[in-house]
């Protein structure tokens, strides 16, 4: 927690991200959203994971939407990163949802249905609203994280007629966020046209960019955070690497 004397209570969420912390001051501030921009494979995915499995591990609830994996391949991946699903499942604290798939945690969807939902999510934009607040509903604590892995899922898998209905969904998740002073990480890969991503952009309250150059002898990895609400102490590049815990952030 850190106060700003005659301003407000600043209180963060520690990110799980080693160095992450030391940089931004404690972690992340309440009451923000933070966009995560960077090619696949960059180690977004990873950063989330660690974000979900550090607010788990704090006795905090996790709503984690993905809109890349079905969930038993989403597990998989965070039981790679030392982070087993089944037991915050089960204790009521880590809500999984894919609203592409129409997959939540606790449900079983008959397979035709499933089919036929995922043509309706195209199209229908109050549908994937529907079940991330059905996911939403399920947490019951005041402590609960956010994460949307990723939003190229979302807009890929919108029409061009649906974008507005999505633009509008995902403002209005980053309003409560603030409001319930939540924290939520959102994923945006830049195979996503450049308008688009500036748009995300300006209704965010951070941006975090993940920067990999393959082409060197030994691979570079920076993370670029361009802004972070009341930390602008933490804007600068930073070296990360990928372990297989995560990733690891170093200052230089």
């Amino acid at each position: 927690m850190v106060s700003i004397p005659g301003i407000t209570e600043i209180i963060r969420d520690p990110s799980g991200v080693p160095g992450m912390d030391q940089i931004t001051g404690g972690g992340f501030p309440k009451e923000t959203n933070i966009l995560l921009l960077g090619p696949t494979g960059a180690g977004k995915s990873s950063m989330c994971i660690q974000f979900t499995k550090c607010g788990l591990e704090l006795g905090e609830q996790v709503l984690y939407i993905s809109t890349q994996l079905p969930l038993y391949d989403m597990r998989a991946k965070m039981m790679q990163l030392g982070l087993d699903t089944r037991k915050y499942e089960d204790e009521g604290n880590l809500v999984l949802v894919n609203p592409l798939s129409m997959e939540i945690s606790g449900a079983d969807i008959d397979e035709q249905m499933q089919a036929a939902r995922f043509v309706e999510v195209e199209q229908n934009i109050t549908t994937i609203a529907g079940l991330i607040n059905e996911g939403k509903r399920k947490l019951m604590k005041d402590q609960i994280r956010i994460v949307i892995d990723s939003l190229t899922g979302l807009l890929l898998n919108t029409s061009d007629e649906g974008l507005h209905e999505l633009y509008r969904l995902i403002e209005t998740i980053t309003r409560r966020v603030r409001l319930q002073k939540h924290v939520a990480l959102f994923t945006l890969a830049p195979a996503i046209d450049e308008r688009t991503i500036e748009r995300l952009k300006f209704i965010m309250d951070g941006v975090m960019e993940f920067k990999v150059e393959l082409d060197l002898d030994t691979p570079e990895r920076k993370l670029i955070i361009h802004n972070l609400l009341f930390t602008d102490k933490a804007i600068g590049r930073y070296n990360y690497i990928l372990t297989s815990h995560g990733i690891i952030l170093n200052r230089y």
